[in-house]
């Protein structure tokens, strides 16, 4: 009527879409972007997974090298010929010769002379300009004595270093620490027995450490327990809570100078 051709008389291929049709694409399409999601979300909790895994080695190494190298510094005297004498500092007691007192499984005291003018402690600070005026030579000379105290706070899941009225952290992401003490007798130099409470001379520190990945995202399955979490509470009865991070052991030992044979 118009010049233009109806519908009816259209070809069957220049028609529209059906209703039904137009379903079947949208299904198809809601399928394909589910699977895309799901390959994303998988591929993000690989990735958040394996930088936990990153964060607990890196922390752990870090860890290990840190509590090896002050526990190294405990019973260095710059004259070797003379024993330590009594003392006490950061609130623990030294008996003479003795370079480690055990506060807790979780704190320990140590005490060294400075070895010479660019000593640091575990502060990483240098020592005073009056400490620094009184040595002369490297060895043969009675040094300042430096006194330290390194704890594990549960509250910051951090290791502080204490040395005289100054806190300071060392190392975070850290879920747990226990120190353990192999004791023995001072004229033996041998250690008989490991415990968290000594009550003879320390010649060995174990240090096992349970490193918690950063962040608060929870990457685990809730359905699993962590392999980590259940080895800590069977060998120190007792375990964090259960946050769903990746969570990691880390052990190391350190024997004390001139305690050991």
């Amino acid at each position: 009527m118009n010049g233009f051709p109806t519908i009816e008389g259209l070809p069957r291929q220049q028609r529209g879409l059906s209703l039904i049709e137009l379903m079947v694409a949208m299904l198809i399409g809601l399928i394909l972007i589910l699977g895309v999601t799901q390959i994303f979300i998988n591929n993000q909790t690989t990735y958040l997974f394996q930088q936990g895994q990153v964060g607990n080695q890196e922390n752990g190494r870090f860890s290990l090298a840190l509590l090896n190298q002050e526990l190294s510094k405990a019973g260095y005297r710059s004259d070797p010929t003379k024993a330590f004498p009594p003392g006490s500092g950061q609130g623990c007691a030294f008996a003479a010769g003795t370079s480690v007192i055990a506060v807790s499984a979780t704190t320990l005291c140590i005490r060294y002379q400075a070895a010479n003018k660019a000593d640091v402690n575990c502060q990483g600070k240098a020592l005073a300009s009056g400490d620094q005026d009184t040595i002369l030579n490297p060895y043969r000379q009675i040094n300042p004595i430096i006194y330290e105290k390194i704890s594990f706070d549960v509250t910051t899941n951090s290791i502080f270093c204490t040395v005289g009225a100054t806190s300071q952290p060392l190392v975070t992401g850290v879920a747990a620490l226990s120190f353990e003490f192999g004791e023995g007798s001072m004229d033996l130099k041998t250690v008989t027995s490991f415990s968290t409470n000594p009550t003879e001379t320390i010649g060995v520190v174990r240090y096992t450490l349970l490193m918690q990945s950063p962040g608060t995202v929870s990457i685990r399955d809730t359905a699993t327990q962590s392999p980590a979490l259940a080895e800590w509470k069977s060998r120190f009865g007792a375990a964090p809570s259960d946050t769903k991070q990746i969570y990691q052991l880390v052990q190391g030992t350190t024997m004390i100078r001139n305690q050991l044979q």
